[in-house]
Protein backbone atom coordinates (compact mmCIF):
# COMPACT_ATOMS: atom_id res chain seq x y z
CA UNK A 1 0.00 0.00 0.00
CA UNK A 2 2.74 2.82 -0.31
CA UNK A 3 3.80 4.25 -3.35
CA UNK A 4 7.39 5.05 -5.14
CA UNK A 5 9.14 6.83 -7.60
CA UNK A 6 8.49 6.48 -11.77
CA UNK A 7 10.45 7.72 -14.59
CA UNK A 8 11.35 7.11 -18.15
CA UNK A 9 13.02 4.40 -17.68
CA UNK A 10 9.20 2.59 -17.65
CA UNK A 11 10.76 -0.09 -20.27
CA UNK A 12 13.75 -0.92 -19.28
CA UNK A 13 14.09 -0.27 -15.59
CA UNK A 14 17.54 -1.50 -13.94
CA UNK A 15 18.73 -2.21 -10.59
CA UNK A 16 20.38 0.69 -8.96
CA UNK A 17 24.10 0.49 -8.02
CA UNK A 18 24.56 0.80 -4.14
CA UNK A 19 24.01 4.53 -3.45
CA UNK A 20 25.46 6.71 -0.59
CA UNK A 21 25.28 5.15 3.03
CA UNK A 22 21.82 6.31 4.25
CA UNK A 23 20.63 5.45 8.04
CA UNK A 24 18.14 2.74 8.31
CA UNK A 25 18.45 2.47 11.79
CA UNK A 26 16.32 3.84 14.28
CA UNK A 27 16.29 3.67 18.43
CA UNK A 28 14.27 0.89 18.54
CA UNK A 29 16.49 -1.04 15.80
CA UNK A 30 19.60 0.05 17.96
CA UNK A 31 18.63 -1.54 21.14
CA UNK A 32 15.59 -4.03 19.20
CA UNK A 33 13.25 -5.13 22.58
CA UNK A 34 13.23 -8.11 20.49
CA UNK A 35 16.65 -8.85 21.95
CA UNK A 36 15.98 -7.94 25.86
CA UNK A 37 15.12 -10.97 27.97
CA UNK A 38 13.24 -8.69 30.66
CA UNK A 39 10.49 -7.79 27.78
CA UNK A 40 6.93 -9.66 28.63
CA UNK A 41 6.26 -12.42 26.07
CA UNK A 42 3.28 -12.16 23.76
CA UNK A 43 0.75 -14.76 23.30
CA UNK A 44 -0.04 -15.92 19.47
CA UNK A 45 -1.50 -12.77 18.14
CA UNK A 46 -4.90 -13.77 16.26
CA UNK A 47 -5.89 -9.56 15.23
CA UNK A 48 -8.70 -9.19 17.46
CA UNK A 49 -7.30 -6.31 18.94
CA UNK A 50 -7.33 -5.09 15.06
CA UNK A 51 -11.25 -5.23 14.70
CA UNK A 52 -12.63 -4.82 18.03
CA UNK A 53 -13.19 -1.31 17.49
CA UNK A 54 -12.85 1.23 14.20
CA UNK A 55 -10.50 2.95 16.33
CA UNK A 56 -7.37 1.10 17.26
CA UNK A 57 -6.21 2.56 20.74
CA UNK A 58 -2.00 3.91 20.10
CA UNK A 59 -1.66 1.81 23.13
CA UNK A 60 -2.07 -1.17 21.18
CA UNK A 61 0.45 -0.14 18.54
CA UNK A 62 3.20 0.76 21.07
CA UNK A 63 2.60 -3.10 22.99
CA UNK A 64 4.14 -4.03 19.51
CA UNK A 65 7.22 -2.39 19.96
CA UNK A 66 7.67 -2.68 24.09
CA UNK A 67 6.52 -5.84 24.46
CA UNK A 68 8.58 -9.12 23.46
CA UNK A 69 7.59 -11.12 20.19
CA UNK A 70 8.99 -14.71 20.85
CA UNK A 71 8.41 -16.65 17.79
CA UNK A 72 4.97 -18.46 17.26
CA UNK A 73 5.88 -22.03 17.45
CA UNK A 74 4.36 -23.96 14.33
CA UNK A 75 5.43 -28.01 13.76
CA UNK A 76 6.19 -28.57 9.98
CA UNK A 77 2.63 -29.72 9.33
CA UNK A 78 1.02 -26.81 10.93
CA UNK A 79 3.43 -24.26 8.78
CA UNK A 80 2.88 -26.40 5.91
CA UNK A 81 -0.98 -26.32 6.36
CA UNK A 82 -0.68 -22.25 6.73
CA UNK A 83 1.18 -21.52 4.23
CA UNK A 84 -0.97 -23.39 1.20
CA UNK A 85 -4.26 -22.39 2.94
CA UNK A 86 -2.47 -18.35 2.11
CA UNK A 87 -1.44 -19.22 -1.47
CA UNK A 88 -5.14 -20.82 -2.07
CA UNK A 89 -6.41 -17.49 -0.94
CA UNK A 90 -3.80 -14.87 -2.65
CA UNK A 91 -4.50 -17.14 -6.10
CA UNK A 92 -8.59 -16.98 -5.13
CA UNK A 93 -9.12 -13.45 -3.80
CA UNK A 94 -6.50 -11.91 -6.56
CA UNK A 95 -8.07 -13.26 -9.77
CA UNK A 96 -11.94 -12.52 -8.40
CA UNK A 97 -10.37 -9.05 -7.66
CA UNK A 98 -8.24 -8.86 -11.00
CA UNK A 99 -11.83 -9.92 -13.16
CA UNK A 100 -14.46 -7.56 -10.87
CA UNK A 101 -11.47 -4.75 -11.47
CA UNK A 102 -10.86 -4.54 -14.85
CA UNK A 103 -13.28 -2.25 -16.59
CA UNK A 104 -12.35 0.09 -13.69
CA UNK A 105 -8.10 -0.64 -14.43
CA UNK A 106 -8.84 0.61 -17.99
CA UNK A 107 -10.75 3.67 -16.56
CA UNK A 108 -7.87 4.61 -14.26
CA UNK A 109 -5.20 3.76 -17.13
CA UNK A 110 -7.10 6.31 -19.69
CA UNK A 111 -7.41 8.63 -17.11
CA UNK A 112 -3.48 8.79 -16.40
CA UNK A 113 -2.65 8.77 -20.14
CA UNK A 114 -5.04 11.91 -20.21
CA UNK A 115 -3.90 13.54 -17.29
CA UNK A 116 0.41 13.72 -18.00
CA UNK A 117 2.58 12.40 -21.28
CA UNK A 118 3.80 8.75 -20.35
CA UNK A 119 2.37 5.10 -19.99
CA UNK A 120 -0.23 4.31 -17.79
CA UNK A 121 1.72 1.15 -16.00
CA UNK A 122 5.03 1.53 -14.06
CA UNK A 123 7.08 -1.12 -13.34
CA UNK A 124 10.19 -1.27 -10.98
CA UNK A 125 12.77 -3.88 -9.55
CA UNK A 126 11.88 -4.91 -5.61
CA UNK A 127 13.52 -7.12 -3.58
CA UNK A 128 11.37 -10.15 -1.85
CA UNK A 129 10.82 -13.66 -0.94
CA UNK A 130 14.31 -14.78 0.32
CA UNK A 131 16.49 -11.75 -1.23
CA UNK A 132 14.79 -12.54 -4.90
CA UNK A 133 14.42 -9.69 -7.03
CA UNK A 134 11.17 -9.29 -9.16
CA UNK A 135 8.98 -6.58 -10.65
CA UNK A 136 6.69 -4.82 -9.18
CA UNK A 137 3.33 -3.46 -11.47
CA UNK A 138 1.52 -0.05 -10.10
CA UNK A 139 -0.17 2.64 -11.87
CA UNK A 140 2.03 5.50 -12.73
CA UNK A 141 1.86 8.38 -10.11
CA UNK A 142 4.58 10.69 -10.96
CA UNK A 143 5.98 12.40 -14.37
CA UNK A 144 8.19 10.30 -16.23
CA UNK A 145 11.17 12.95 -15.79
CA UNK A 146 11.51 11.75 -12.40
CA UNK A 147 13.70 9.13 -11.49
CA UNK A 148 12.96 5.54 -11.26
CA UNK A 149 15.02 4.88 -8.04
CA UNK A 150 14.68 7.53 -5.68
CA UNK A 151 13.46 8.52 -2.14
CA UNK A 152 9.44 8.44 -2.24
CA UNK A 153 7.22 11.20 -1.66
CA UNK A 154 6.84 12.64 1.84
CA UNK A 155 4.97 15.90 0.83
CA UNK A 156 1.33 15.67 -0.76
CA UNK A 157 2.67 18.81 -2.74
CA UNK A 158 5.57 16.86 -4.35
CA UNK A 159 6.56 18.05 -8.05
CA UNK A 160 7.54 14.94 -8.93
CA UNK A 161 3.56 13.50 -8.54
CA UNK A 162 1.14 14.31 -11.08
CA UNK A 163 -2.22 15.73 -10.01
CA UNK A 164 -4.44 12.60 -10.82
CA UNK A 165 -1.30 10.87 -8.93
CA UNK A 166 -2.19 12.40 -5.70
CA UNK A 167 -5.77 11.09 -5.86
CA UNK A 168 -4.19 7.63 -7.02
CA UNK A 169 -1.40 7.51 -3.89
CA UNK A 170 -4.14 8.71 -1.20
CA UNK A 171 -6.18 6.08 -2.10
CA UNK A 172 -3.71 3.25 -2.43
CA UNK A 173 -5.72 3.02 -6.12
CA UNK A 174 -2.30 3.29 -7.79
CA UNK A 175 -1.32 -0.23 -5.75
CA UNK A 176 -4.05 -2.15 -7.21
CA UNK A 177 -1.87 -3.57 -10.27
CA UNK A 178 -0.18 -5.69 -7.74
CA UNK A 179 -2.58 -7.97 -7.98
CA UNK A 180 -0.47 -9.44 -10.87
CA UNK A 181 2.65 -9.87 -8.94
CA UNK A 182 -0.03 -11.91 -6.27
CA UNK A 183 -1.11 -14.35 -8.77
CA UNK A 184 2.37 -14.85 -10.02
CA UNK A 185 3.66 -15.93 -6.61
CA UNK A 186 6.32 -12.75 -6.24
CA UNK A 187 3.88 -11.04 -3.37
CA UNK A 188 0.98 -11.93 -1.22
CA UNK A 189 -2.09 -10.34 0.06
CA UNK A 190 -0.98 -9.70 3.45
CA UNK A 191 2.93 -9.39 4.07
CA UNK A 192 5.96 -6.79 4.39
CA UNK A 193 6.15 -4.19 1.98
CA UNK A 194 9.23 -5.04 -0.72
CA UNK A 195 11.85 -2.49 -0.65
CA UNK A 196 14.15 -1.59 -3.75
CA UNK A 197 17.04 -3.41 -4.47
CA UNK A 198 19.47 0.12 -2.80
CA UNK A 199 17.60 0.12 0.55
CA UNK A 200 17.40 -3.95 0.84
CA UNK A 201 21.38 -4.18 -0.05
CA UNK A 202 21.79 -2.39 2.71
CA UNK A 203 19.81 -4.34 5.39
CA UNK A 204 21.24 -5.82 8.84
CA UNK A 205 20.99 -9.79 9.70
CA UNK A 206 17.92 -7.65 12.14
CA UNK A 207 16.41 -6.54 8.75
CA UNK A 208 17.04 -9.21 6.50
CA UNK A 209 14.25 -11.01 8.85
CA UNK A 210 11.68 -9.56 5.97
CA UNK A 211 12.46 -11.51 3.88
CA UNK A 212 11.56 -14.85 5.84
CA UNK A 213 8.06 -14.38 4.29
CA UNK A 214 7.17 -13.21 0.50
CA UNK A 215 6.14 -9.19 0.43
CA UNK A 216 2.42 -8.21 0.68
CA UNK A 217 0.35 -5.44 -0.56
CA UNK A 218 -0.80 -4.80 2.61
CA UNK A 219 0.25 -5.46 6.22
CA UNK A 220 0.85 -4.36 9.72
CA UNK A 221 2.75 -1.44 9.35
CA UNK A 222 0.76 -0.20 5.95
CA UNK A 223 -2.45 0.35 8.77
CA UNK A 224 -0.45 1.37 11.42
CA UNK A 225 -0.36 5.04 12.76
CA UNK A 226 2.93 5.28 11.60
CA UNK A 227 2.46 4.23 7.91
CA UNK A 228 3.42 7.86 7.11
CA UNK A 229 7.39 7.20 8.15
CA UNK A 230 10.00 4.89 6.34
CA UNK A 231 9.13 1.31 6.61
CA UNK A 232 12.74 0.82 8.01
CA UNK A 233 11.68 3.42 11.08
CA UNK A 234 8.57 0.94 12.06
CA UNK A 235 10.59 -2.77 11.95
CA UNK A 236 8.99 -4.23 14.73
CA UNK A 237 5.50 -4.45 12.88
CA UNK A 238 6.86 -6.21 10.16
CA UNK A 239 9.09 -8.76 12.97
CA UNK A 240 5.87 -8.93 14.66
CA UNK A 241 3.82 -10.32 11.85
CA UNK A 242 6.59 -12.60 10.83
CA UNK A 243 6.29 -14.14 14.01
CA UNK A 244 2.84 -14.26 14.79
CA UNK A 245 1.29 -15.33 11.44
CA UNK A 246 -1.41 -16.64 10.87
CA UNK A 247 -5.50 -16.79 9.21
CA UNK A 248 -6.99 -15.14 11.32
CA UNK A 249 -4.64 -12.30 11.80
CA UNK A 250 -4.37 -11.93 7.90
CA UNK A 251 -8.20 -11.38 7.80
CA UNK A 252 -7.88 -8.89 10.61
CA UNK A 253 -5.07 -6.84 8.13
CA UNK A 254 -7.52 -7.01 5.02
CA UNK A 255 -10.63 -5.73 7.28
CA UNK A 256 -8.61 -3.09 8.66
CA UNK A 257 -6.83 -2.07 5.17
CA UNK A 258 -10.26 -1.41 4.11
CA UNK A 259 -10.89 0.85 6.88
CA UNK A 260 -8.40 2.78 6.62
CA UNK A 261 -8.57 2.87 2.48
CA UNK A 262 -12.08 3.94 2.75
CA UNK A 263 -11.52 6.46 5.44
CA UNK A 264 -8.94 8.58 3.13
CA UNK A 265 -6.01 7.39 5.43
CA UNK A 266 -3.75 5.43 3.46
CA UNK A 267 0.22 5.29 3.86
CA UNK A 268 0.44 8.13 1.16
Amino acid sequence: MTSDTQSSEFLEPKPPAVEAPISYFSEWIATPPYARPDKPVMGRDHGLWLVRSRNVHENSWLRLKQQYAESARMDQRERALYDSSKRFMDICGALVLLVALTPFFLIVALLIRMDSPGPALFRQFRVGFKGRRFMIWKFRTMHTSARCYARSPRHPDDRRVTRLGRFLRRTSIDELPQLINVLRGEMSLIGPRPEMPFIAARYTRIERQRLAVRPGMTGLWQISPARSAPIHHNLHCDLHYIRHRNLLLDGAILLRTVLVVVSGNGPH
